[in-house]
C-alpha cells in the first residue's frame, strides 16, 4: 500500500444519523461533537503517522506503541480504560496470496476508532466506500462489528478454494490407479501450507472474539453479534483442521501410490534382468577372440546360436513366472 497524505489514509467525524465529514491532520485532535465519534485510518510505516501516534495524547503511549509493533497476532488488550484490538484479514490485493494475511490495530474508545495498517485490506476498504457514501457505522461498536462481518465474509471463498482442492484430490485417489502427477502434487501441497497459515491467526482470531463476546468492555453495548461471529470464526477453525487431516491422509495415499508404481517399475526391471543375464553370458562368452570357438566355421552357426539364446530366453522367462507364481 502506497503512502498518501504523509500516512493519513483517510479521516473522518461521523454524526448520529451515520452521515461523514473528512478531515486533515489539523483537525484530528479536535474536540468531537456530541453524540458522534471519530475514525482515523493510518499507514503503519509514514513517519507523520508514527509522530501523531506516539506525541498525541490520544492513544496512550503503550497503546501507540504497540500500533506500530512490527509482528502481530490477534489480541485485544485494554491499557488505561482504552482498547487495542489486532486483527487479521485474507490478503486479496493483486498478486499476492491470501494466506498471507494482513494486520489491521486499532485503538477503540468511546468516541474514537484509530485504525493503523501497512497494506491494503478488502474489509476496511469496503467500510470506506460505506463512510464516503453517507452510511457510517453509528459507533465504534457498530464499526468493530462490521470490521468483523466482512473479515468473515472474504474468508469464506478462501476456505472453499481450500475445500475443492482438497475435493479434487480425493476423487482423483478414489477414482485412478495411477500417482499425481507433478502439477497435482504441486497445488496439493500449497493448499496444504495454506490450511496451516490460516489457521494459525484465524484460531487466536476467534479466541479474541469470544472474550469480547464473554467480557464487552465499555464501548461495546451488547456482545451478541461478535458472540456468532466468534462462532463463524471457530467453524472456520474447525474446517482447517478437517482439511488438514484430510490434506494427510491424501498424502500418506500419494506416497503409497508412488511406492506402489516405483516397485511394479522395479520389478520389471528386474524380471527383464533375469531372462537377459544368461543371454549376456553366453553372448559374452562367444564374444571372446580365442582359438577353439565352436560354430566358427560352420554356415548355419549364426542361427543355432540364435536358436540356443531364444530357448534360454524362453526357459528364463518361464522359470520367472513360475517363481512369481509361488
Amino acid at each position: 500500500m502506497e503512502i498518501e497524505n504523509d500516512g493519513l489514509l483517510g479521516a473522518w467525524n461521523i454524526a448520529v444519523d451515520g452521515a461523514a465529514t473528512p478531515i486533515g491532520w489539523d483537525q484530528l485532535d479536535d474536540p468531537i461533537a456530541t453524540g458522534g465519534w471519530r475514525w482515523i485510518h493510518l499507514h503503519r510505516d509514514a513517519p507523520k503517522s508514527q509522530e501523531w501516534l506516539i506525541e498525541g495524547e490520544i492513544p496512550p503511549d503503550t497503546l501507540a506503541t504497540a500500533l506500530m509493533a512490527e509482528d502481530t497476532r490477534p489480541r485485544y488488550t485494554e491499557i488505561e480504560g482504552k482498547g487495542l484490538l489486532m486483527l487479521r484479514g485474507v490478503n486479496l490485493n493483486d498478486g499476492a496470496e491470501p494466506e498471507d494475511m494482513v494486520s489491521v490495530r486499532m485503538f477503540i474508545d468511546t468516541e474514537w476508532v484509530v485504525t493503523v495498517s501497512m497494506r491494503r485490506l478488502a474489509s476496511v476498504d469496503s467500510i470506506i466506500d460505506d463512510v464516503n457514501a453517507g452510511k457510517a457505522p453509528l459507533s465504534p461498536a457498530a464499526f468493530v462489528e462490521r470490521l468483523v462481518q466482512e473479515l468473515h465474509l472474504r474468508m469464506e471463498p478462501v476456505l472453499d478454494e481450500l475445500e475443492d482442492i482438497i475435493d479434487t484430490h480425493e476423487l482423483h485417489a478414489l477414482c485412478d490407479n495411477e500417482p499425481p502427477d507433478t502439477n497435482a502434487r504441486a497445488a496439493f501441497t500449497d493448499a496444504r501450507q495454506d490450511a496451516v497459515m490460516l489457521r494459525r491467526y484465524i484460531a487466536p482470531q476467534s479466541a479474541t472474539l469470544r472474550q469480547l463476546s464473554h467480557k464487552p468492555p465499555h464501548w461495546l453495548p451488547s456482545g451478541e453479534l461478535l458472540a456468532e461471529e466468534a462462532e463463524a470464526f471457530e467453524r472456520i477453525v474447525e474446517d482447517l483442521d478437517s482439511i488438514r487431516e484430510r490434506a494427510a491422509v491424501l498424502r500418506d495415499e500419494m506416497a503409497a501410490r508412488i511406492a506402489e508404481r516405483q516397485n511394479s517399475i522395479m520389478l520389471v526391471l528386474s524380471v527383464v534382468s533375469v531372462i537377459f543375464l544368461p543371454i549376456a553370458f553366453v553372448t559374452g562368452l562367444l564374444g571372446m577372440n580365442v582359438a577353439g570357438m565352436p560354430l566358427t566355421g560352420t554356415p548355419l552357426g549364426f542361427l543355432i546360436i540364435c536358436g540356443i539364446l531364444t530357448v534360454m530366453a524362453g526357459t528364463s522367462a518361464l522359470l520367472v513366472w513360475w517363481l512369481l507364481k509361488r
